[in-house]
């Protein structure tokens, strides 16, 4: 639509097409000046005037590298362990884990791995104390898990210490991740 200036309004010349958001400018009437406030487009309220989104929390995912454990020529032993790893690229507060284990020939193996000793977000533990804790209790059909994970930064590494309790011959154990909390954007 063309920009136009129409007439004379109580003092004001009205710039726009004739829509909402037109720009209402201020006349100067001696020493007085008069001005109305310019109402801002829906599309354009959570942005900066430079159309950068302002930051503001959302729900997001943060997916973890899967962790692997033994190998088709020895299996898995019991005992033997691994690490999900996760750098969130901005900042990031969990709130929801699911984690799942399979095994290469397709049985689930929740039940069989456990969280030795810890989660952490950079240095600091989460959980009231350490010890083998089973990545079942976060399986995705788990209800009231929901936890306060402490907050990370851009590119703070979030470990998920991982140990196999079983020994099963000639299979591969994969162990999987994410977490669902707050970022910012």
């Amino acid at each position: 639509m063309p920009l136009v200036t129409t007439g004379d309004m109580d003092g004001l010349d009205v710039v726009g097409d004739g829509t909402e958001g037109d720009v209402l400018i201020g006349r100067h009437h001696g020493r007085h000046h008069m001005a109305r406030a310019v109402p801002t487009p829906r599309w354009q309220r959570n942005v900066s005037p430079q159309g950068v989104s302002l930051p503001q929390e959302e729900l997001d995912v943060l997916p973890f590298q899967a962790a692997i454990i033994g190998n088709t020529t020895d299996g898995v032993v019991a005992g033997q362990s691994s690490v999900l790893v996760a750098t969130p690229q901005r900042p990031f507060r969990g709130e929801r884990l699911v984690l799942g284990a399979i095994l290469s020939n397709g049985n689930d193996a929740s039940n069989a791995v456990v969280i030795n000793p810890a989660i952490y977000v950079g240095a600091v533990q989460v959980g009231a104390d350490q010890g083998s804790m089973p990545i079942s209790a976060f399986a995705a059909t788990a209800f009231g898990v929901r936890l306060s994970f402490p907050p990370a930064g851009q590119g703070t590494r979030i470990s998920i210490f991982v140990q196999n309790l079983v020994t099963v011959a000639s299979v591969v154990l994969t162990v999987t991740g994410v977490l669902y909390g707050r970022a910012m954007r």
